[in-house]
């Protein structure tokens, strides 16, 4: 399509998205993307490959610059100044960082809309502005509690160093290979996981599990509303469910204030999710337990999963496994499916409860988020953001998603439903088939 095509495209659905034309919340949402979606492409028209093709290569430097201002606290520091203001001079001693390099990167993320240099283009005074305080500290200045500074860590310092090394990763020892291009990155073995909770990188793991909360917020802030949590049976056991961010966002919709869930993680997690979960209200604590287990141990017994003998009513996993392989994502469903399935067996008076899986998953038009997102995935744990055989055509649908058929089928599972929501994931209803 030529640039003129494209903005009058872009003019209509600009103006029928935010005149109030549209009112139904799906709609606007996906209106929104797909403006999103246009604005790319008018810019890909109007740079033309070879300069859109340079400045895609060369975005990680502003990463780079956003992940080193953030650091450095910079948003605090201003936010913490008498008149909410500060020169780079007084920045620079600050944050003990050379004013050069702060110049620089200052410059950068100004273009993009980050900070506002105070008295125009060359002054060297910066305030903070709707951007810049989406990366201040969430503890102490952060607004309305909206803070995005441990998902910027997590992006462009993990995620960034891993990315490095996915030529390496790809073109190692194939399928014999197990090394990720965060184990090449980093010089560890094993998961991300373990590597984050281990003797001095405890605080990539604390980091980690508030960018999962922060980046649950920003792109799926509406799942609590979108489903039907309210009529599933409780209390829900939250397979793999870190910190609770799931938890909080669900219980924070009214209609979802009688459920109760039990949060199930390594031991080592699930402590500091009751340290997080300490801070909640008191009646959103009351909704919420914990049990420290292992979900790669076949039994109940060893895996420490509930059945539904000791009161499980529904499972959840969200967000788990995308970060395995295809052989490890038949062995999780299948042990949560030998707890679902424990004893005493279900009968046709007491069916086997549902599983539910919260993922992210790739369609055709899924936005940049997502993509890059696998991208990120793929470099820290060697994860996959698997794809949906088609686009959506509905609120709820029929469709099994394609590369998740054959794994949910080996583990024993059948596809009862798959419902969208306003936000990256798809919610897909599965039922277990008999022992």
């Amino acid at each position: 399509m030529s640039p003129i095509d494209l903005v009058n495209d872009l003019q209509k659905l600009v103006v029928s998205t935010f005149s109030g034309e549209v009112t139904d919340p799906f709609e606007v949402y996906k209106a929104k993307h797909k403006i999103s979606d246009l604005c790319l492409a008018l810019l890909r028209s109007v740079q033309g490959p070879e300069e859109y093709t340079a400045i895609l290569a060369e975005s990680c430097q502003e990463s780079s610059a956003l992940n080193v201002i953030t650091s450095l606290n910079v948003a605090d520091h201003i936010a913490e100044s008498p008149n909410g203001q500060l020169s780079l001079t007084e920045l620079s001693k600050k944050v003990k960082a050379d004013e050069q390099y702060l110049s620089v990167m200052l410059s950068s993320l100004a273009y993009h809309g980050y900070f506002v240099e105070v008295g125009g283009f060359g002054s060297q005074v910066y305030a903070n502005n709707e951007f810049s305080n989406i990366l201040l500290s969430e503890t102490t200045h952060a607004k309305d509690g909206k803070s995005m500074k441990d998902a910027v860590g997590l992006a462009a310092d993990d995620g960034a160093k891993s990315t490095t090394r996915l030529l390496e990763a790809a073109t190692g020892k194939g399928k014999e290979s197990s090394k990720t291009a965060a184990n090449i990155a980093f010089g560890f073995d094993g998961s991300v996981f373990q590597w984050m909770s281990s003797p001095g990188n405890e605080w990539r793991g604390k980091r980690t599990a508030k960018a999962m909360v922060q980046l649950h917020g920003m792109a799926n802030g509406e799942i609590g509303e979108d489903y039907s949590w309210e009529k599933l049976a409780t209390p829900i056991i939250d397979i793999g469910g870190g910190i609770g961010s799931f938890e909080g966002v669900v219980l924070s919709a009214p209609k979802n204030r009688d459920l109760t869930f039990k949060i199930f993680d390594i031991e080592k997690t699930v402590e500091h999710a009751k340290k997080v979960w300490s801070g909640k209200p008191q009646w959103m604590q009351e909704r919420v337990s914990f049990i420290a287990g292992d979900f790669m141990q076949s039994s109940p017994a060893d895996s420490k999963i509930p059945t539904p003998a000791e009161g499980a009513g529904t499972y959840v996993i969200r967000h788990v496994l995308h970060d395995w392989n295809d052989d490890q994502v038949v062995t999780i469903l299948t042990h949560v499916r030998n707890a679902m399935l424990g004893s005493p067996p279900p009968t046709t008076s007491t069916p086997p409860p549902r599983l539910l899986l919260v993922e992210m998953m790739l369609t055709e038009t899924s936005s940049r988020f997502t993509r890059t997102t696998s991208l990120q995935l793929l470099s820290l744990s060697g994860g996959v953001t698997r794809t949906e055989d088609a686009d959506r055509p509905a609120r709820v649908s029929r469709l099994s998603p394609v590369q998740f058929r054959k794994l949910i089928a080996q583990a024993g599972f059948i596809v009862e439903n798959v419902t969208a929501v306003r936000g990256v994931d798809l919610i897909v209803e599965l039922k277990p088939t008999p022992l």
